[in-house]
């Protein structure tokens, strides 16, 4: 059976008015050349979304309410039938009289398709629902303008929604859930981080863009079934309910896009939210979760993976944390404001099921470069890590590169914690600051930056400080800045061999030109 994204859209006007009409658009699925699969978030302007907001999970089966959805309109790519009829060949002949010589009208591009249909179902996930209530709690969903506090409420309640078209019949007494049962089939479970995925969506709702592919690695799982699958493939707004592929040359449907837009302690998360349709479908047709063998990953990237995951903690003060780098003996190197109040709480390191306190051997002073700090624990409780590899060039501009950090995270579950990474490239190199396209968020601070090799060697380039915000309080995860390691690394380990605190107190830099950099002012006469 193909899966075709596609555009789903309404027309929608709150007082009536022909003059006020809008459009509404998300993407979707279309299967089976008769369903098409959406997200709940499309129903957001509509009177109906209160309802859906109020039913929390229950099965919204009265009639009324499916009488006043509107007519859905589904956009898709027209595709050209292999034995055309006498109305194909005269559309071919009328439109290669007009045709510019210029211009190849008969590309895909130019042609598309407008069906049309109802609204014939309307559930909401238990699965994605307990994620929300569990883990997405105090995030923003959407845009920050209007009233984000309804926004984000309603938001939230139609992440977990899933809306069911049906091209060719207005009856709504025909099984549904036969159609889902058929797409159950062919779902297979999200792959493993790291993973190569394409988004097939429309962003904005703009025809201009319908059925864009963009391409990204799963850069995390949450929960065991898992509940929600992040990826960095960029997406918009109307980008929800587009149809997410493995890459390969058999492409298979793993998930579909709940979120493209949110926000949480005041930034902005950068990274796409996906639902797994395996396990969202299950849930609906209450069938037992499955757990058939998801497609072993590529041995040379579970190498990579492992290597990120012995050698990157979860580092923890008080109600901060972040992410921090074993060195070895006992070290760990971690940022200094994710530490800033040690002498008031404890600082924790969590990584592979193992818990301990860490003492504050050495830290930046505030405001001050390299915002660096040291930590030691006792090292027999770490013997399962494997200290990091530290790379023998400097970062070249334009190279590829991994970022790892825990950003999110289950309190309840951190037997199962594993870092969250994120590809990127080397924005920019100086010797003492390195500049990424990765995406960083609040808990990658004191994070690795990792280089693979040719080999598959994987090497530590430069450590995660912080990325780009404005006085405003806006960020942007995809412009971050971190520390090259061979701006301190010497020292630190000249300190774990000897013992000499001395060393550790020259990794403060004060030099003028490198603070001025750190705080983003311009470091060169102008004269």
């Amino acid at each position: 059976m193909e899966v075709e994204g596609v555009m789903v859209s309404y027309n929608y006007s709150d007082d009536g008015e022909h003059a006020n009409i809008l459009t509404v658009s998300a993407s979707g699925m279309k299967f089976s050349k008769r369903w098409v699969l959406t997200h709940g978030s499309i129903l957001s302007p509509l009177k109906q979304a209160d309802v859906i907001k109020n039913a929390r999970g229950k099965p919204i089966l009265n009639e009324d309410f499916y009488d006043h959805l509107p007519e859905i309109y589904v956009t898709c790519e027209k595709s050209h039938s292999k034995f055309p009829n006498v109305y194909d060949k005269v559309e071919n002949i009328s439109r290669e009289r007009s045709l510019d010589n210029d211009t190849d009208f008969e590309h895909s591009s130019y042609q598309v398709r407008v069906l049309t249909g109802r609204i014939c179902h309307v559930w909401q996930c238990p699965v994605l629902d307990r994620c929300v209530d569990d883990i997405l709690y105090s995030w923003t969903i959407g845009h920050r303008d209007g009233d984000m506090e309804t926004q984000s409420q309603l938001g939230k309640a139609l992440l977990s929604v899933f809306v069911l078209v049906d091209l060719e019949s207005d009856n709504r007494s025909r099984q549904t859930l036969r159609p889902l049962s058929e797409l159950l089939d062919i779902v297979e479970a999200p792959p493993e981080r790291g993973t190569n995925i394409q988004v097939h969506s429309t962003p904005f709702g703009c025809e201009v863009f319908l059925n864009a592919v963009t391409r990204g690695s799963v850069c995390g799982l949450v929960g065991k079934r898992p509940s929600l699958v992040l990826t960095d493939a960029a997406t918009a707004l109307g980008s929800e309910g587009g149809p997410v592929f493995t890459e390969g040359n058999e492409r298979r449907l793993v998930g579909a896009v709940v979120c493209s837009v949110s926000w949480w302690r005041g930034e902005w998360v950068g990274l796409t939210l996906l639902a797994p349709l395996r396990a969202v479908l299950a849930a609906k047709l209450r069938v037992p979760p499955a757990h058939p063998p998801r497609a072993p990953p590529d041995p040379r990237l579970a190498a990579v993976l492992e290597a990120v995951d012995r050698s990157t903690v979860l580092v923890r003060c008080g109600a901060a944390w972040g992410a921090g780098l074993y060195v070895g003996r006992g070290h760990v190197l971690t940022c200094a404001h994710v530490v800033k109040h040690h002498a008031s709480y404890k600082v924790s390191l969590y990584c592979q099921k193992v818990k301990e306190t860490a003492i504050v051997r050495y830290m930046t002073k505030d405001d001050k470069a390299y915002d660096l700090a040291l930590l030691y624990t006792n090292p027999d409780h770490w013997t399962h890590l494997t200290p990091a590899v530290f790379a023998e060039t400097p970062a070249i501009k334009g190279e590829s590169v991994l970022a790892a950090g825990f950003p999110y995270f289950n309190e309840d579950n951190l037997d199962d914690l594993k870092p969250t990474v994120t590809s990127g490239h080397i924005n920019n190199v100086s010797p003492s600051m390195i500049q990424t396209s990765c995406c960083v968020q609040s808990g990658f601070s004191g994070g690795p930056i990792f280089r693979i090799g040719a080999d598959l060697r994987v090497s530590v380039l430069a450590t995660i400080v912080s990325n780009a915000k404005t006085q405003a309080g806006a960020s942007y995860p995809y412009i971050n800045m971190a520390v090259p390691t061979r701006a301190f690394l010497h020292l630190v380990q000249h300190f774990i061999l000897d013992r000499d605190d001395k060393q550790l107190a020259n990794i403060e830099s004060n030099k003028e030109m490198i603070q001025s950099q750190w705080r983003l002012l311009p470091y060169r006469s102008k004269i």
